[in-house]
């Protein structure tokens, strides 16, 4: 339970100052510790912004919208893009953070590059599902094409909520766009 606090305490203040703003005193002072108790979990804010961030990537694999009988690939990929059009506005500031230590820190990159890739991996299946003849072209090529895909999202994603890049679209309208984008890109033709 102390973890856990800590924790929350920790993610509340990466998402509202970033890990920069991060300080050990002020975890401690929110979840209501003493200073100490944070270092018999963590050696450094490091540790704790390791497994805020591991969690955090675990949690939205965990909630994502699950897939429903009868779905097309191009239905499954709109309700995907609202619900992580949603999941980076409500949480910029974690965003930000795993985008800023997975430049700076080889063990941050490896959370996102394994989500990513267990996304692709999970995108190449829905796809070959939609689409059967996939399977006959390269795997790398395919995995390429989904990486591609993911990365347009997170940087697009990162410029309209971080950067306030205005688009003038609605959520439906963008999920609608970036999941047109997807479906040419990975099957080669419109929905």
């Amino acid at each position: 339970m102390t973890r856990r606090k800590l924790m929350i305490a920790a993610a509340e203040l990466i998402q509202d100052a970033g890990f920069g703003g991060l300080k050990v005193a002020d975890i401690c002072k929110r979840a209501d510790f003493a200073h100490g108790t944070f270092y018999l979990h963590w050696k450094d804010k490091r540790g704790v912004a390791h497994d805020v961030l591991t969690a955090f990537m675990e949690a939205i694999r965990a909630n994502r919208p699950q897939r429903q009988p009868g779905q097309s690939f191009y239905q499954r990929l709109v309700i995907g893009h609202l619900y992580y059009i949603d999941l980076y506005r409500r949480n910029i500031g974690l965003m930000r953070c795993q985008g800023q230590l997975a430049d700076e820190l080889d063990e941050f990159a490896a959370i996102g590059l394994k989500a990513n890739l267990a996304l692709a991996h999970r995108v190449l299946r829905a796809a070959e599902r939609e689409q059967p003849s996939l399977t006959a072209e390269p795997i790398p090529q395919r995995l390429a094409t989904a990486l591609g895909c993911i990365a347009m999202v997170d940087k697009l994603l990162h410029e309209v909520f971080a950067r306030g890049l205005a688009i003038g679209l609605t959520d439906d309208e963008f999920a609608g766009m970036l999941s047109l984008s997807w479906h040419r890109s990975l099957l080669g033709r419109d929905p």
